[in-house]
């Protein structure tokens, strides 16, 4: 959840960036955060869904990941031809992460009430 949470944080971070050396540890870091992610997924989704639907599971995290992967660059380069700098979209593909790492925070919460129910 940090890791998700930070991917975005250091996505913000971008356009703050005015030397190379800190445009590299911002770079880094977020390197860092997106490999904790990745490498946390397949365990997270073993623990919610269970070995028979892990590989579906994955591969459903991994096609959602791709449609912004897939959006941005474009929505980017509009952004910078109407606004001159790509600083907005820095910040803007900075806010999903934050988001989703505020989100991801609920979903122990709510499978552990899952859990009571079936009970």
């Amino acid at each position: 959840v940090a890791s998700f949470f930070f991917i975005g944080l250091m996505s913000m971070m971008i356009p703050l960036c005015h030397v190379f050396g800190s445009l590299i540890a911002v770079c880094l870091f977020m390197g860092l955060f997106d490999g904790c992610f990745i490498c946390i997924m397949a365990p997270i989704a073993f623990e919610l869904v269970g070995a028979q639907d892990v590989s579906q599971a994955i591969g459903f995290l991994l096609g959602l990941m791709s449609i912004p992967m897939t959006v941005g660059p474009p929505v980017a380069g509009l952004l910078r031809d109407h606004l001159g700098t790509y600083d907005v979209a820095f910040y803007l593909a900075g806010v999903p992460p934050l988001i989703g790492g505020a989100i991801l925070c609920f979903i122990p919460w709510v499978h552990e009430r899952q859990k009571l129910k079936e009970r």
